[in-house]
């Protein structure tokens, strides 16, 4: 299991190391919530907002590069943005395993 999921999702901690992965599967099949399906709207907003751009009448060549720096800027833009909604919702989804698992 990478380290990284380690840190960002404490919770998966609880698992055994032969389940964790299959814990984790399980978690991304989490339905979003209110609150995270609110944010990533509001996050996808902000950053077309950000990186909406307007060029004058130029070539066709400008208008491509343009584009694909746009697509090179957003990207890291909407990681960062939903990212933690992401993580909030695998979160979320691990700890109704731990709930069931601890009901039985």
């Amino acid at each position: 299991m990478n380290r990284l999921w380690l840190l960002l999702l404490p919770e998966i901690r609880q698992f055994p190391d032969a389940e964790r992965d299959g814990a984790l599967r399980s978690a991304r099949g989490t339905a979003l919530d209110v609150v995270e399906l609110v944010g990533m709207a509001a996050a996808l907003v902000c950053v077309t907002g950000l990186t909406d751009y307007a060029l004058p009448e130029t070539s066709i060549s400008t208008h491509m590069v343009a584009a694909l720096l746009n697509v090179v800027i957003a990207l890291p833009l909407l990681a960062l943005a939903l990212g933690p909604f992401h993580l909030r919702r695998l979160r979320r989804g691990l700890r109704e395993q731990i709930e069931r698992r601890g009901r039985r």
